[in-house]
């Protein structure tokens, strides 16, 4: 699956950056978009993030704002992704089509629903995704979308989605969530998976860390990528050392407010 399209995926909107990054083996850094504001996007391109991540599960964005947010991000080289609040067929579809180029996607527990995913975000033979012309080819006008047949395909194949393993039951049925055509990868998350695990929170635990590296291990069998939550610059540099492919650092909320709390102790010392 880390094949890269090299036809028209360069047309317009479709290239997938990440994906490209991905597949070159680049150390892959991200965050959780928290804060809103097209300013906060375009500080963390300059910051040097690859891609970000718009919260819509937990962040208060509507479709229009992840919108505008979205193109912010492609206009400043940064990658943006959606984590979806849940699968419905409205939710995945809005978000391809206003232009992310990949979905991270919570409270996965069973292999039917990410087969339901892929059905929903990917076209014909893969899944039943709908088809219209969107912002993605400025509504038709795009050359990559005369041909609809070689369109769909790009689509299919620079469209990421990462089902989240934070459940018991995404961690039971890892194997085979990846072995579903369609899945790019696989994000870890270790708060909650902590928590489904019995030891919340507890990021030391032995057996959180022995069932993020079975997930690891899945990943690289599957020939699929490895992305993973850190809530530390150490963590993020361990994860990257084990050998996941992508760590999605923090919110950008967090690191504001630790820039801030380091200002004025700077300033005031």
């Amino acid at each position: 699956m880390y094949e890269v399209i090299s036809t028209v995926a360069a047309s317009g909107n479709m290239h997938n950056r990440l994906k490209e990054k991905l597949v070159a083996g680049d150390k892959v850094l991200g965050t959780f978009f928290e804060l809103g504001g097209a300013s906060a996007v375009e500080c963390l391109a300059r910051g040097g993030f690859d891609y970000i991540t718009i919260d819509t599960e937990h962040g208060p964005f509507s479709v229009e704002t992840t919108m505008e947010y979205i193109r912010v991000a492609e206009s400043n080289n940064i990658t943006p992704l959606v984590r979806i609040g849940e699968i419905t067929r409205p939710n995945v579809l809005r978000m391809l089509d206003i232009g992310a180029k990949g979905l991270i996607v919570p409270n996965i527990h069973t292999v039917e629903e990410v087969r339901e995913l892929v059905r929903y975000a990917k076209f014909a033979p893969l899944g039943q995704r709908g088809y219209c012309p969107t912002r993605t080819t400025c509504w038709g006008a795009d050359a990559c979308i005369a041909d609809a047949k070689t369109y769909m395909e790009l689509c299919n194949q620079e469209t990421l989605l990462f089902p989240q393993c934070e459940t018991v039951g995404a961690y039971e049925n890892i194997k085979e969530i990846l072995a579903v055509d369609g899945v790019a990868g696989i994000f870890v998350g270790p708060a909650d998976l902590s928590i489904a695990l019995g030891v919340p929170l507890d990021f030391k635990s032995p057996k959180l860390r022995s069932a993020i590296l079975e997930v690891l291990d899945a990943c690289k069998q599957a020939n699929k990528f490895s992305l993973i939550f850190a809530g530390s610059a150490e963590a993020a540099r361990e994860w990257f050392a084990l050998g996941f492919d992508s760590v999605c650092y923090s919110l950008d909320a967090a690191i504001f407010v630790k820039a801030c709390q380091a200002a004025v102790a700077e300033c005031k010392s």
